[in-house]
């Protein structure tokens, strides 16, 4: 006879059903993230995202807590790209060796900084048994590589993530190139799992963890052929719901200042009676300067030719300014952009091309 048929004769079989049920209970409701929850080499992931948390208020979490997000609307689509660190540019693998310093990268659309074309953005992790880690970052500005390898890494998760999890990390890095120029990163980051429970959105309902991630950075640059430099100062909370098998939050909704980012994993959808689906961008957007004080322009490189429509959106998604609207040849174009002329009050903006076939986006600051 066992112990608590002794303590408690004819209780045993109850106290076994009950124990029974409620590890059951535990299990469906309280996941785990591993190291098997990431992103590997090859996967791509399908995010919407809006700028809208359609008044729900996503500070809010708990035990066995319920949050429905299913009425969150899309303003465009997106879709991460990871690959193997073998395969990017060869001279960003002699930084962040393969299988060693990292071994997922996540590639970028090029972008335009205080005038400088940068191209071939990659961010560099390193999945482990016991963490998940961003080790830096690399982009070539000028056709000069410029590989930054954090000091020490940023951990994003510690593995495993349980519900009451708190953890903490630094992470840093200072690069300078004589006659190009200085940058500077240096960031904490704290991780608490706050809550877990049952999330909706437009993609399904998950059993999931809630992470909330504060972080505190200043990133420096000194450009010297400009002559220019500035020092930013940075305070963001990233709110994450993770979920057994989807490589990335199922829903993510970070907060800087005023500006609400929501993403979340959806599949495809349509917003526009006569553009394709999205899919993988192909073509390529840049503003110059960002931030704009007064003048400047867009440029659009184009891989076809196509129907383009240019427009300006507010951070609330509602269209301010049409750039332009029509048909264009293969190759390069820009537009002139003047703040005044526009009528684009200090703030951020979005800058959204839609084509034939793709949907690409880029932040725009106004000063």
């Amino acid at each position: 006879m066992n112990y608590f048929a002794k303590i408690l004769p004819g209780t045993h079989n109850f106290i076994l059903i009950f124990f029974v049920v409620f590890s059951t209970l535990q299990l469906s409701g309280q996941i785990t993230i591993t190291t098997n929850d990431m992103p590997s080499p090859g996967d791509t992931i399908r995010k919407s995202v809006s700028f809208s948390t359609a008044g729900i208020d996503f500070t809010l979490t708990g035990d066995d807590y319920v949050w429905d997000f299913s009425s969150l609307s899309t303003l465009y689509q997106s879709v991460d790209t990871f690959v193997s660190v073998s395969s990017v540019p060869f001279l960003y693998q002699f930084v962040f060796i393969p299988n060693i310093i990292a071994n997922v990268a996540q590639k970028f659309p090029g972008i335009d900084t205080l005038g400088l074309p940068v191209t071939d953005p990659y961010i560099f992790f390193k999945n482990s048994s016991s963490s998940f880690n961003d080790v830096g970052f690399a982009i070539t500005v000028n056709e000069i590589p410029i590989p930054l390898k954090f000091d020490d890494a940023d951990i994003i998760y510690k593995f495993p993530v349980e519900y009451g999890n708190v953890d903490s990390s630094y992470s840093g890095v200072e690069f300078g190139i004589n006659d190009l120029g200085f940058i500077s990163i240096e960031r904490k980051r704290v991780n608490e799992t706050d809550g877990w429970g049952t999330l909706t959105t437009s993609y399904g309902t998950f059993d999931v963890l809630r992470m909330k991630s504060t972080v505190e950075e200043t990133d420096s640059i000194y450009i010297d052929s400009l002559g220019f430099g500035t020092t930013l100062d940075r305070f963001y909370i990233e709110y994450k719901w993770m979920a057994n098998g989807f490589d990335d939050p199922v829903l993510q909704i970070t907060e800087e200042g005023p500006l609400v980012t929501v993403t979340w994993i959806d599949s495809i959808f349509d917003p526009f009676t006569n553009i394709a689906e999205p899919r993988i961008l192909h073509s390529d957007i840049s503003i110059s300067p960002n931030p704009l004080s007064d003048n400047g322009k867009l440029q659009i490189n184009l891989t076809d030719k196509t129907k383009v429509q240019l427009l300006i959106f507010n951070i609330e998604g509602i269209p301010v300014y049409n750039v332009f609207d029509g048909e264009l040849e293969k190759g390069k174009h820009s537009f002139a952009i003047n703040k005044h002329v526009s009528k684009l009050c200090s703030g951020i903006y979005f800058v959204r091309m839609n084509t034939n076939s793709e949907i690409l986006t880029r932040k725009l600051i106004v000063r």
